[in-house]
């Protein structure tokens, strides 16, 4: 079949012959064809279309297919290597190299440690140090603002602590003696805080700075529970912190603290403090200058009188009118009265009278009390003999002054003992 010059393939190019319907090369179909005899269009079994091999399709090759860039969150920076430490990594490895002994690198001889040493140190001065002197480098502009802001008297925004006010001092030396100890109240000093005290801004504190003497029977007691701070309305603070809490011991003198927290509107000649439980006889201590402390001292007085009892002679030699004995403080509304015996025995029998609260009394006023606390008077006093000394306490209501010592009959012994009494008066 001849070919007609000039036509062609409207879709591969390839010549198209005269009257062909479909391209013999990539199977396009040229026209339509006859409309059949029923009026549509007449079936013809034509080969179906094929699509182009895949070779002859427009695509490029995998190799020249640009690779995607990854998206600008997944992308690591770059970090950029300083080129001291590149060096310093290389002279590591370097070293590395030499001590694991390859083959073929240099020749193996034995190398110093002292040179191994060196290089580590070089390399972890490397590692460490230069990431600490950039970060000083950069913190100097902010250092060097901070210096000139102070030197111009501009320390706003710069956090500093301040000074401890001053503390007020007010000037005591009292002295009183509760349970056995010598208690001085030195001074009493006022503060916001102390240094080794620390208090909120809305209270004060109030420190008693005290010297303490023990005598040789002291009580065991807790300042916690002896001590309280008077308010001028008449409330009681106990104490905030101490520097000991618990009394000295016995034959003992030290230095104490006692810190109270009180109201910022109270002044310390306005306070008074309070020694003494509920259940003793209490003591108040005005804090202020020249107060009247001599309802707290000892009073003594001296009658030497004498009385003759179951043959003997007793002289009370001395009668001391106190608020404590033998380390214990006087119960509430009780005063101790001490009272000092000498006994002369002219006969030629022993005295054995047995322990004083068996045979001796002390009546003051409506009330008769027995002998309480540990009495040093002796038991027994031998014949023809002379200055037996002894003392005996006795607690009687407050207020006291006019006593009566009264020794107690015994009928059940023989010859019988009569009973003896005596008078006598502390002022």
């Amino acid at each position: 079949m001849a070919q007609t010059p000039g036509q062609s393939c409207p879709n591969c190019g390839g010549p198209i012959a005269a009257g062909q319907r479909f391209c013999t090369n990539c199977g396009t179909v040229l026209e339509a064809p006859p409309p059949s005899q029923y009026g549509g269009m007449q079936q013809q079994n034509y080969p179906p279309a094929q699509q182009p091999p895949p070779y002859a399709q427009q695509q490029p090759p995998p190799y020249a297919q640009q690779p995607q860039q990854p998206p600008p969150y997944m992308q690591q920076p770059q970090q950029k290597q300083s080129p001291i430490a590149e060096a310093f990594g290389a002279l590591g490895l370097l070293f590395l190299l030499r001590r694991s002994g390859l083959r073929g690198y240099v020749p193996r001889r034995k190398s110093s440690g002292c040179c191994g040493c060196l290089v580590l140190l070089v390399i972890l001065l490397v590692v460490l140090g230069l990431p600490g002197y950039f970060a000083f480098r950069n913190r100097i502009p902010a250092l060097q603002n901070t210096i000139n802001s102070v030197s111009s008297g501009n320390t706003s925004g710069i956090l500093a602590t301040p000074p401890l006010a001053s503390p007020t001092t007010t000037q005591l030396n009292e002295t009183v003696n509760y349970a056995g100890v010598d208690i001085t109240i030195l001074n009493a000093q006022q503060a916001s805080s102390f240094s080794d005290d620390n208090n909120s801004s809305t209270n004060e504190l109030v420190r008693l700075n005290l010297n303490e003497k023990a005598g040789s029977a002291v009580g065991s007691f807790l300042y916690g529970d002896v001590m309280r701070l008077v308010l001028p309305d008449k409330t009681t603070i106990v104490p905030s912190r101490a520097q000991s809490d618990i009394g000295p011991d016995q034959g003992t003198t030290r230095k104490n603290w006692i810190d109270f927290t009180v109201p910022t509107n109270i002044k310390i000649d306005q306070l008074a403090l309070l020694l003494g439980t509920d259940k003793e006889a209490q003591m108040s201590v005005p804090l202020s200058s020249g107060a009247n402390l001599s309802a707290y001292q000892l009073k003594t007085a001296s009658p030497n009188t004498s009385i003759q009892y179951d043959g003997l002679a007793w002289t009370i030699t001395s009668v001391t009118l106190a608020w404590n004995y033998d380390g214990h403080q006087a119960d509430k509304g009780m005063r101790y009265v001490i009272v000092q015996f000498r006994i002369d025995n002219p006969t030629s029998n022993q005295f054995t009278s047995g322990f004083p609260e068996e045979y001796m009394r002390l009546k003051s006023g409506g009330a008769t009390s027995a002998p309480a606390g540990n009495s040093t008077l002796p038991i027994t006093v031998p014949a023809n003999s002379s200055g037996a000394m002894g003392v005996v306490a006795f607690q009687v209501p407050e207020g006291s002054t006019a006593y009566t010592l009264i020794l107690l009959g015994k009928a059940n012994v023989s010859p019988p003992i009569s009973q003896s009494t005596t008078n006598f008066q502390v002022a």
